[in-house]
């Protein structure tokens, strides 16, 4: 039977995590207080997730993927045990929308650093 898995992560910005899914060419359904997430033969998530990626965005999955919320306020990735083993919705597909989602943050600070419109003026 098919069962619900947490994978850690240490995203924490909504905003960048969206972003990464987007590029990735998903769709990401974004509840900010959160919804149940309910996957292949009825099993459900015991708690509420903020971001989901519909099953029908999820070439071969049984169950729509979702990320939810941790105490610390990091977003685990909650993804069907037969999903990881059976398709690529694994560690590494959670390697690339980790990194999708370090590149938005990244690109985010260097836009709101002082230092990033500097011109180097050593040749001047």
């Amino acid at each position: 039977m098919s069962q619900y898995e947490e994978l850690t992560t240490t995203m924490t910005d909504q905003q960048y995590l969206v972003e990464a899914l987007t590029e990735m060419g998903y769709k990401p359904e974004v509840q900010t207080e959160g919804t149940a997430l309910r996957g292949y033969g009825g099993v459900s998530w015991n708690r509420p997730v903020q971001v989901t990626i519909p099953k029908d965005q999820l070439r071969g999955a049984l169950a729509p993927v979702g990320f939810g919320r941790d105490d610390a306020g990091a977003f685990q990735a909650i993804i069907d045990d037969l999903d990881r083993k059976y398709t690529d919705l694994n560690e590494s597909w959670l390697g690339r929308v980790a990194q999708g989602y370090k590149e938005r943050q990244t690109m985010a600070v260097a836009k709101t650093s002082p230092f990033g419109d500097a011109k180097d003026d050593a040749g001047a």
